[in-house]
């Protein structure tokens, strides 16, 4: 069968195709499908060749987590094997078997970059997976790219010295893809970082939703005291229902679109998180996974209790736990902090506001 034998043969069946693409239950099978094995029989049903569907999820940006990477350890050795018996036989066999190679390689790399680029991007989209699941998901990827450098490297090392200089065809096609394979292995470093950044922002997202869950759960229990104190300190912001005043009254309540302003605020207080990139100052080297900048909420609670304060907020926002953080991000945390100290029993709420526009808050 030619080639246009097998697209025509394609279009015929595409409906076909398509359901079975889709998984429904396939049960009767033109034979020309079988004989070039486009569906395989299983048991009473048939299902579509892994090859095939391979080939559609590619052309389709549709990566599967469960993704491969290869070694090359096979190309690498063969290339060895025709560089050898090219130089003692001079056979132009033998530098075509090369060239041919040399392509195949470019090509495993270049769809391999691509794919890679495609799976990062379905991991810091991917909404639905339990965030455990996904953070042990992008560490799984993060193993298989880091495993991919020593082979990268090895082609590519074998590229630019062990094949130079002896066959000017060859040389010829080497350097026309020299630059572009250069920056196939240079991305597994830039990939590698961005994966690390992922995971930490994840894990961030993880530690912020525990914290949001606590203070949901307040709220449905009634328990809206710390609710309460976050938004009359925020009132700036968060106009739309309280306002701080000389008796703390509720100006107007909140109606449907106050709530769902009120829920976007709430996310971006506890999900927004910027982490400033790492300059990148080599093109290939061990990575070091980023560290969480974890605050010691016991020890500021150990201080407290045998330093007393009459500002909680001003404290904690001295306090060496966070030393770490400057500016705004000083603030936040600093907040944070505070409100996961409201609940507990040794703190008196005074009727100021202090320069921050904080509740102010003494631990007794």
């Amino acid at each position: 069968m030619k080639h246009i034998d097998l697209i025509k043969l394609i279009n015929e069946n595409k409906e076909l195709l398509d359901r079975a693409y889709k998984q429904d239950i396939i049960t009767n099978v033109d034979e020309a499908l079988l004989d070039i094995n486009l569906f395989i029989k299983i048991h009473d049903n048939y299902k579509l060749n892994q090859h095939y569907l391979n080939f559609v999820d590619s052309l389709l940006n549709r990566i599967d987590y469960t993704i491969i990477f290869g070694d090359y350890e096979k190309e690498y050795k063969e290339l060895t094997k025709l560089k050898k018996r090219f130089i003692e036989k001079k056979s132009e066999y033998y530098k075509i078997s090369i060239i041919k190679l040399i392509e195949k390689l470019y090509i495993k790399f270049q769809n391999r970059d691509r794919e890679i680029r495609f799976l990062i991007l379905r991991l810091e989209n991917e909404t639905s997976m339990d965030i455990d699941l996904l953070i042990e998901s992008a560490t799984d990827t993060l193993e298989k790219i880091y495993e991919l450098i020593d082979a990268s490297e090895k082609i590519g090392q074998f590229f630019r010295t062990e094949l130079r200089e002896i066959d000017e065809d060859i040389e010829t096609l080497l350097q026309s893809i020299s630059v572009q394979m250069l920056e196939f292995i240079q991305n597994i470093d830039k990939y590698i970082k961005q994966i690390n950044h992922f995971i930490v922002q994840t894990k961030n997202r993880r530690i912020q939703n525990k914290r949001f869950m606590k203070i949901a759960n307040k709220i449905i229990n009634e328990d809206v005291l710390s609710f309460e104190e976050y938004i009359l300190t925020n009132h700036k912001r968060l106009y739309f229902n309280f306002k701080a005043t000389k008796r703390n009254l509720i100006r107007f309540y909140a109606n449907d679109n106050d709530l769902i302003k009120l829920n976007k605020n709430l996310r971006t207080v506890f999900e927004n998180f910027i982490i400033k990139k790492a300059v990148k100052k080599s093109v290939i080297k061990v990575q070091e996974v980023e560290k969480l900048n974890i605050i010691d909420i016991q020890k500021i609670k150990k201080d407290l209790d045998e330093k007393r304060s009459d500002d909680l907020f001003l404290f904690i926002k001295k306090h060496n736990e966070l030393e770490a953080f400057q500016g705004n991000k000083l603030i936040e945390e600093s907040f944070k902090v505070y409100l996961s100290l409201l609940e507990e029993s040794n703190i008196e709420y005074l009727k100021d506001f202090n320069d921050d526009g904080i509740k102010v808050v003494s631990w007794v």
